[in-house]
């Protein structure tokens, strides 16, 4: 298939961002074939496509379009995705309680299809072509693997796909727990233990089960985060890692209460999960945190000279009440940075324009020096930043002779570029997503219009209301049984805020006291 995108605007991160030149993008197959300037005879479609050496293409006009590379959702759950607009005003440990995977149980395959399939497409109406899915499997099993990979597949996004996994199953604030809390709430809130080498085997199992990989899946390495596996777990995931040049994304400080816990349990390693992910060989190049919101500049410093990075996902670290993550740090320190999205159920949308333009409003917010981020920045994160982060550096990520063809055409006559000023800052300050008209992953048009092209989402948004019946019941049976757990994880909380961290990162200056209530 060849595929000729005409007359639109092309954004080069290397070039004019703001009034970027028009230009012709010829696609062969898969990949981007050439970037040229277009014609400026008047040529018709089908003289202009032979002229340029592909005279069968297929032709979209791209006059009055932005030509962008595809985006990447560099920190994205799947399972959650139905849970979207469904909590509120919840510490994070409270809101983890009902949203995690573990308190669900199984689910129907009709529902892991619905969930996932709905995700992707919310990507793909905003532009993102490539999400990181960070997959909490229950049961772990391959059946419910292959269902979730097939839906993926209907959709046509691309999928980096983890395994999550951890072997430390108390919910993060457990250290921290006051006394006197009954056995039944004790054993919601430590959970069941995990089995590291059964983890380790079905990740090897599968790494050679699904090989070769279909077009638009690849793998990545998941431990849910450093204070949530053992060190027998940690090990034998960089072993893999490295023998399979995977990239491997872990949450670490996304919470004050994960900070408390490395200055608690670590202490052997300073305190710090930076640097006992690099005792135990998984702070590499390879490596990126996701959230990072509680790390120190000696930490960030070590990152980089790791060559490893960080996924902010701004709009999850608000919502959750964790803060606000150093950017202005990140950048000074050169650390690669991605953006994500997070869950459905605390950021409630896969948007990662939203997510531009939180990063960049918070960088100027940090202090009242310039910081040196600016839109393209942002734009960066969500882009090459993105790519690296995913283990798809120099294939996803630009629009460029060689590249995948990943990309969003997104339309200048929108209101959010009414004028038409700069092309990187209305799209990152002004674009919504409601200016992504078409999109295309590997070569295809999945996105066309705003709607998608590989399935009919009229008669999807029934079988979903159908599914949401045993959806909606079944959180009201795991919201009866977290009830009694929920004034201990927040008094938690508050000793968790109380403690002397040396780290400070709301913006409101933090629980000065405890007992404040809001005005």
């Amino acid at each position: 298939m060849k595929t000729l995108i005409r007359g639109g605007r092309v954004y080069d991160r290397a070039g004019d961002i703001h009034r970027p030149p028009l230009r012709d993008v010829i696609v062969v197959e898969d990949r981007i074939l050439r970037v040229v300037e277009p014609s400026t005879e008047g040529a018709s479609d089908i003289a202009r496509a032979a002229s340029i050496g592909v005279p069968d293409a297929r032709v979209i006009d791209a006059t009055g379009k932005l030509v962008i590379p595809g985006l990447v959702n560099a920190h994205y759950h799947s399972y959650d995705v139905l849970s979207k607009g469904r909590f509120e005003d919840m510490a994070f440990d409270v809101w983890a309680l009902h949203s995690q995977p573990a308190y669900w149980g199984k689910r129907s395959k009709a529902e892991l299809r619905a969930r996932t399939v709905l995700g992707a497409l919310e990507a793909l109406r905003h532009g993102i072509t490539t999400i990181q899915d960070m997959n909490s499997l229950v049961p772990q099993d391959e059946e419910t693997l292959d269902t979730i990979l097939a839906a993926y597949d209907e959709v046509g996004i691309r999928v980096v796909f983890s395994i999550a996994v951890r072997d430390l199953a108390a919910l993060d604030i457990e250290p921290f727990l006051p006394p006197g809390i009954p056995p039944d709430v004790v054993a919601l809130i430590h959970g069941k233990p995990g089995d590291a080498k059964a983890d380790l085997a079905f990740i090897r199992a599968q790494l050679s089960r699904r090989n070769p990989l279909p077009p638009r899946l690849t793998w990545a390495i998941g431990p849910s985060g450093p204070q949530r596996c053992s060190t027998e777990l940690l090990e034998g995931l960089a072993e893999i890692s490295a023998d399979f040049d995977l990239p491997v994304l872990t949450h670490t400080y996304e919470t004050r209460a994960q900070l408390a816990k490395a200055r608690k349990v670590y202490g052997r390693f300073g305190g710090s999960y930076v640097r006992y992910l690099r005792e135990i060989g998984l702070l590499t190049h390879r490596t990126t945190l996701a959230h990072g919101v509680y790390l120190s500049r000696p930490e960030i410093d070590e990152l980089a000279e790791a060559g490893a990075g960080v996924v902010h996902n701004p709009l999850a670290n608000l919502k959750l009440k964790n803060g606000t993550a150093p950017l202005i740090d990140f950048k000074r320190a050169g650390i690669n940075l991605a953006l994500g999205c997070d869950n459905c159920s605390c950021s409630d949308c896969q948007n990662l324009f939203q997510a531009m333009k939180m990063y960049a409003l918070l960088a100027q917010g940090m202090d009242g020096e310039p910081s040196g981020v600016f839109a393209c920045d942002a734009i960066d994160a969500a882009t090459i930043g993105g790519a690296r982060a995913v283990g798809l550096s120099g294939q996803v990520g630009e629009v460029k002779a060689g590249m995948k063809a990943d990309l969003a055409l997104i339309d200048l006559s929108d209101y959010a570029y009414q004028p038409f000023n700069s092309a990187a800052r209305q799209m990152v300050y002004s674009e919504t997503g409601r200016g992504v008209d078409t999109v295309m992953v590997d070569g295809e048009i999945v996105m066309s219009g705003g709607k998608p092209t590989k399935l009919d989402f009229d008669n999807f948004r029934g079988e979903l209301t159908e599914i949401m019946a045993k959806v909606d019941a079944d959180y009201e049976s795991i919201a009866q049984r977290s009830a009694p757990a929920v004034p201990y994880l927040l008094e938690a909380a508050r000793n968790v805020n109380r403690a002397p961290l040396g780290l400070n990162r709301y913006a409101g200056g933090g629980l000065s006291d405890p007992d404040r209530t809001a005005s």
